[in-house]
């Protein structure tokens, strides 16, 4: 259930992400970051003076790696500032690479989801899509567009290969997302998302957004 919302550029869609992040996030509400270029963490949260205040922060998927590697979400979000933001306003932020081995660290991240998701009642995901309409760490046909757990380690076909991520079987349970799409490569993706009549989310993952029943609020600059 999509609304596509139209903007003029980048900088107007932050501005629109921030305006419903303010209206459907308070204390009771898990955060679930993706990295990529479309999300401007610094002008969508405000993290010198936010006013968006979850009650928790965690990322929908991650690179494997050595905590913090150059490549990580985690140290995407740390160097944007979100680190700082939660410790300043007391909000967890949750991170899953430990130096354990690539199995054992979606062990640790499947028992923190489902934590999570019993300590707070409202999910959020502020998502990007890829060209080829991946959508957190799920890739097409990838063992995370059909499995039942919350977290899958998987290879994926990408230069990052090895994939912690959150399956579209944990994204069922969230409350709302705000999808950012920005650029005319990503056109026919967006319009398969949105508008298609196709229905195959392990070919097409990011399709997730039309088919389930939560709001999702898709923000770009392409005109279809």
């Amino acid at each position: 259930m999509t609304e596509l919302i139209k903007v003029a550029n980048k900088a107007e869609g932050q501005a629109k992400a921030r305006e419903i992040l303010l209206k459907i996030i308070d204390t009771q509400t898990l955060l679930v970051l993706s990295g990529g270029k479309s999300i401007d963490y610094k002008k969508i949260l405000q993290l010198s003076d936010s006013d968006i205040l979850p009650g928790s922060v965690c990322v929908g998927d991650e690179r494997f790696g050595r905590p913090y590697h150059s490549n990580s979400n985690e140290q995407l979000l740390k160097k944007a500032g979100v680190k700082k933001y939660c410790d300043k306003n007391h909000i967890s932020f949750n991170k899953y690479l430990c130096g354990k081995d690539f199995l054992k660290t979606a062990e640790i991240y499947e028992k923190k989801m489902q934590d999570l998701f019993l300590q707070f009642p409202k999910r959020v995901g502020l998502m990007g899509v890829g060209v080829n309409l991946h959508t957190a760490g799920i890739f097409p046909y990838a063992k995370a567009t059909k499995a039942r757990d919350f977290v899958v380690a998987e290879e994926v076909d990408d230069k990052h290969k090895k994939r912690l991520t959150l399956t579209i079987s944990a994204l069922s349970d969230f409350t709302n997302f705000v999808v950012l799409m920005f650029g005319e490569e990503k056109k026919e993706a967006l319009q398969i998302m949105v508008e298609s009549t196709e229905n195959d989310m392990q070919r097409y993952p990011a399709i997730l957004y039309r088919k389930f029943p939560v709001k999702t609020y898709v923000i770009s600059d392409i005109d279809i």
